[in-house]
């Protein structure tokens, strides 16, 4: 998958690298030993996990702004192109930034060694090291041992959450999957873990063992009830995050803990403004009256959406707009939807891996259902009567109307 205006720089640079997904540290290790290893230079947090990655993140970043920290972060997939992936105190990466990437990469002979993510993952690594920065936030961008991203000698490891998803690449089982996400933690490190399943916390738990990490569990070690966080001595009232849906008081709750556990001194006037400012764009992300982008593309999103509907909207119509990738499960996300909605729109979309609208359609058990043939002709109105809107399905398909309705 091309990541949108990254071949103007490789173009530019005379940079080539492989549009294709290949597992391994090997090459990007070489690339960035290359170039000094500027992925050692900061103290970094590091976010791996089936769903929540994007919003404790975004969490992350709320709460290191609110408290005057100077902050990088390196995200995917792109919402809008390539220069959203790479922020500074939340500012997209620049052009003469990049350029002074490439030229660096260019210096020292990467052509042709590495995948587009991960030489999009050295840029990265090389935009931060020129900056004086206090914390860096790093997401992996699938599984995590194998992950480009997974290159730094020391970091916090945050695991939100473990479920099927990728199984073409981290195997069909959560104890598989669990292998992957786990493989993020540093010798005598730390891992901040999320509510996991027993089965995924077998594997966690054993590589934990073998590298010596303090593992610092939601709901065990720190916890977040009737709005209130605490952890050991830390206690913070009154916390009402403006991301919808219960499982955002986990996500922000695991940011407030990786922060503290940086050695971060945390002002609880500080954390409430941060938590109501925390947003990301395409996770229940409101974009006009009663209409919302919501990036559901797995079956533990797919849930957190169908529960987040189910609190927030339980007396509203709901219409779905959806455009799903083909290497989806879109028989699990249709009979969930199914359960809440009022009425489906299938739509084709311009990506590669997009499913036909067709066969969304003639798999829906739903009555009221149609077809719209291209993303083009998808007319977006403000509901009357309260009735909402939820255009979901893929990431890529929400960056490609967000694209239409700013146009």
């Amino acid at each position: 998958m091309e990541i949108t205006n990254f071949n103007k720089y490789k173009k530019k640079w005379n940079i080539d690298s492989e549009t294709v997904i290949k597992p391994g540290l090997e090459s990007i290790l070489i690339a960035l030993n290359k170039l000094g290893n500027p992925q050692n230079k900061h103290q970094v947090i590091h976010v791996a996990g089936t769903n929540g990655k994007g919003s404790t993140i975004a969490f992350l970043s709320a709460l290191a702004k609110e408290h005057g920290l100077i902050y990088g972060s390196f995200t995917s997939p792109s919402i809008v192109d390539v220069h959203d992936q790479i922020q500074i105190n939340g500012q997209n990466v620049t052009e003469e930034q990049m350029d002074k990437a490439f030229e660096k990469m260019q210096g020292a002979g990467l052509s042709g060694m590495l995948t587009d993510f991960e030489l999009l993952t050295v840029v990265a690594f090389l935009v931060m090291e020129e900056l004086p920065l206090d914390v860096v936030f790093i997401e992996a961008g699938m599984g995590g041992r194998l992950d480009s991203t997974n290159v730094m000698e020391k970091s916090i490891a945050v695991i939100p959450s473990i479920s099927i998803d990728h199984t073409n690449f981290l195997g069909d089982t959560v104890e598989k999957i669990s292998w992957h996400k786990a493989g993020i933690m540093k010798e005598n490190g730390k891992l901040i873990l999320g509510a996991l399943t027993e089965e995924a916390k077998v594997q966690v738990n054993k590589e934990a063992n073998e590298k010596n990490v303090q593992i610092i569990e939601f709901e065990k070690s720190f916890a977040i009830q009737d709005n209130t966080y605490t952890y050991g001595k830390n206690i913070f009232e009154d916390l009402h995050p403006q991301m919808l849906g219960r499982h955002q008081l986990s996500n922000m709750a695991l940011a407030i803990t990786a922060l503290i556990e940086s050695g971060v001194p945390l002002d609880e006037k500080k954390v409430q403004t941060a938590v109501k400012k925390a947003s990301l764009l395409g996770r229940m992300e409101r974009v006009e009256e009663n209409v919302y982008f919501d990036g559901a593309h797995n079956e533990a999103s797919i849930n957190a959406l169908v529960e987040t509907i189910k609190e927030t909207f339980p007396n509203n119509q709901i219409h779905f707009i959806v455009g799903i990738l083909k290497d989806k499960d879109y028989i699990y996300m249709l009979r969930k939807l199914e359960d809440v909605a009022s009425s489906f729109e299938f739509v084709n979309f311009h990506h590669e891996r997009a499913l036909p609208a067709s066969v969304l359609y003639k798999h829906c058990l739903h009555n009221e259902k149609r077809i719209t043939k291209d993303v083009d002709k998808i007319h977006i109105k403000n509901n009357q009567n309260q009735d909402v809107t939820i255009i979901t399905g893929s990431l890529y398909f929400i960056t490609e109307i967000r694209e239409k309705m700013v146009n």
